[in-house]
């Protein structure tokens, strides 16, 4: 008999002192993009999710992945196939909204471009999520980074993991 695994939540204090959960679905689409070798391109796609009504927590459920229209390079990624959009319409009718982004980058540690952080300023002015935040994801080979930015404050600050204790709860 296989014996059922344990459900992997990552959990983050957002700014605002809710939590954000990023569910074992988005952790294990990400991984399979992971730059390890030197012809791996930079992968991407957008990230959905809901806040919780009663606790506004917010839940990062499901992402996107590179399609064949997107345009990848070792460095680069721009979304550009249209299934990316037809993805969010899918997942809208669900009650799976909109929340950001994630790509890849090929170091060990993420660390934003200057690229990256003109996008994610001119994301947090001009468009909508389904909570008070974007959130913009980078792995790396050995980490992910998540940086949330206020729609409110158009502030952009990196989160960090809530602590764990012995057991691997997490300590809220």
């Amino acid at each position: 008999m296989e014996t059922e695994q344990p459900i992997r939540c990552l959990k983050y204090l957002l700014p605002n002192g809710a939590y954000l959960d990023v569910l074992v679905e988005v952790q294990d689409e990400i991984m399979k993009w992971l730059q390890y070798d030197e012809e791996s391109m930079e992968a991407g796609g957008c990230i959905v999710g809901y806040q919780h009504k009663e606790t506004t927590n917010v839940t990062l459920e499901k992402v996107s992945h590179p399609y064949m229209q997107d345009y990848r390079n070792r460095i680069h990624f721009t979304m550009r196939d249209p299934r990316h959009t037809v993805f969010l319409q899918k997942e809208q009718r669900k009650k799976s909204y909109y929340m950001g982004v994630w790509h890849t980058h090929p170091e060990d540690v993420p660390h934003p471009s200057e690229t990256d952080i003109i996008d994610w300023k001119q994301s947090v002015k001009n468009e909508k999520s389904g909570c008070p935040y974007i959130f913009f994801i980078i792995a790396g080979r050995k980490k992910i980074g998540i940086w949330a930015g206020s729609i409110a404050t158009e502030e952009i600050v990196e989160l960090k993991e809530c602590k764990k204790a012995e057991d691997g709860l997490y300590v809220i």
